[in-house]
C-alpha cells in the first residue's frame, strides 16, 4: 500500500512539474512581431503531424514568441501554436534594446586565419579550402577547435584555432570606440565552370568594397541601395545569376549575399529596420531560410542606428568568404 500511494504521490509530481512550462508558456510575453508571407496552417507543436489548430492567412501581423529554423511559435487568436518559419518575414523586436532577434546566430568572436586551412562538412566528398588572410565568425571555441555553421548544414563544421588568431567581441554596452561588436560569415563558390559566376564574384567585390568604412551616425539611417546601387551596368555591377530563378541573369547578380551577410549583423545589435526584403520564401542557399535580405531597383535594406555612438561597417571577402564586421567607431 504504501508503495502505491508514493507511485501515486511521484506520479503526481512528474505531472505538475511537466504542466509548469507549459502554464509558464501560455503567460510568456511576446517580444517580436512579423508578417505571415503565405497562408497555411497553424501546429500545436512545431511538427507536421501535430494536430492543427487553423488557417492562418498571408498578410497577417502576427506576435512571434521564438524563431527557428524550421518553426516559429506565434500567437493565433490567443494560443500558442507553429508555422514554418520561410514562411514569417520581417521579424523584428518590439524593443530593439530586448536582445538580438530570434532564430539569429549567437557567434562569440571572428578568427583571422593565419595559414590555409580546410574543414569538412557531413557528407561532403571533398573538404572545403579557407586561404590565409580569410575571416571566419567563430560560434563556439571546444578543444582547441573553433566551430561555426556552413550553408545550412545542420551540424556546425570546425578548423583548429592553432591556424586562428581570435578577437572576441565586445556587448554595445560596454564597447569602447574602436571595438569590434559583432561579425557574421558567409560562404559562396568561387569555381568559374558555373555560369556567370566570374560575374558573380565581380560584383560582391565591388558591393563589398563600397559597403567598406562606411559609418553611421547616432539616429541616422544607412540604405544599402544609397551606397551600392543602382545595379546596372553602368554602375560598374556585371550579369551574373539572381536568386529568382537560377538561370535568369541580372547586373547585381551577387550583391544580395553581401546585403543579407551584412544583415545578420543587424539581427544581433540593437538596430531598427525600416525597410528589408526577403528573395523568396527560400531564401538563398547560403542562409537559413528567413535570414537573407534582397535589394534591386524596388526593393532596399534600411537600417536605424540607435546606440549612442557612431557605427562603422567593414567588409572582407577572399576566395569564397565574405565576412561583414560592424564597429564602435572611433571618435573624431
Amino acid at each position: 500500500m504504501k508503495k502505491s500511494i508514493c507511485a501515486a504521490v511521484l506520479l503526481l509530481l512528474l505531472l505538475i512539474a511537466c504542466a509548469c512550462p507549459a502554464e509558464e508558456a501560455e503567460n510568456e510575453t511576446a517580444l517580436y512581431y512579423g508578417y505571415i508571407g503565405k497562408k497555411m496552417d497553424v501546429h500545436r507543436w512545431g511538427d507536421n503531424d501535430s494536430s492543427v489548430l487553423g488557417v492562418i492567412e498571408a498578410g497577417r501581423t502576427v506576435d512571434v514568441y521564438n524563431k527557428g529554423r524550421t518553426w516559429t511559435r506565434i500567437d493565433f487568436d490567443g494560443q500558442q501554436g507553429y508555422v514554418l518559419t520561410k514562411y514569417v518575414e520581417r521579424v523584428q523586436r518590439k524593443d530593439p534594446f530586448q536582445g538580438p532577434m530570434p532564430g539569429t546566430s549567437k557567434h562569440v568572436a571572428v578568427g583571422y586565419v593565419l595559414r590555409d586551412t580546410s574543414f569538412k562538412p557531413e557528407g561532403y566528398r571533398y573538404p572545403i579550402e579557407v586561404s590565409e588572410g580569410s575571416w571566419l565568425s567563430i560560434e563556439r571555441i571546444q578543444d582547441d577547435r573553433a566551430y561555426f555553421p556552413y550553408r545550412r548544414e545542420p551540424d556546425d563544421v570546425s578548423v583548429k584555432t592553432e591556424n586562428l588568431r581570435i578577437y572576441d567581441f565586445v556587448p554595445w554596452d560596454q564597447a569602447q570606440p574602436g571595438d569590434l561588436l559583432y561579425a557574421f560569415t558567409t560562404f559562396f563558390t568561387t569555381s568559374l565552370n558555373k555560369e556567370g559566376n566570374a560575374g558573380r564574384l565581380h560584383n560582391i567585390a565591388l558591393a563589398a568594397q563600397r559597403l567598406t568604412s562606411i559609418r553611421v551616425k547616432p539616429g541616422d539611417t544607412f540604405s544599402f541601395n544609397a551606397v551600392c546601387g543602382p545595379y546596372t551596368k553602368e554602375n560598374g555591377y556585371r550579369s551574373a545569376p539572381i536568386l529568382s530563378g537560377e538561370s535568369e541573369m541580372g547586373y547585381g547578380g551577387g550583391v544580395c549575399q553581401v546585403c543579407s551577410t551584412f544583415y545578420n549583423i543587424v539581427l544581433r545589435v540593437p538596430m531598427v529596420i525600416e525597410e528589408m526584403n526577403w528573395h523568396s520564401q527560400g531564401g538563398g542557399s547560403y542562409l537559413p531560410a528567413g535570414f537573407d535580405a534582397t535589394v534591386g531597383t524596388n526593393s532596399d535594406l534600411v537600417v536605424r542606428n540607435i546606440l549612442p555612438y557612431d557605427l562603422r561597417i567593414e567588409l572582407e571577402t577572399l576566395d569564397g568568404v565574405m565576412t561583414a564586421f560592424l564597429f564602435r567607431d572611433y571618435e573624431d
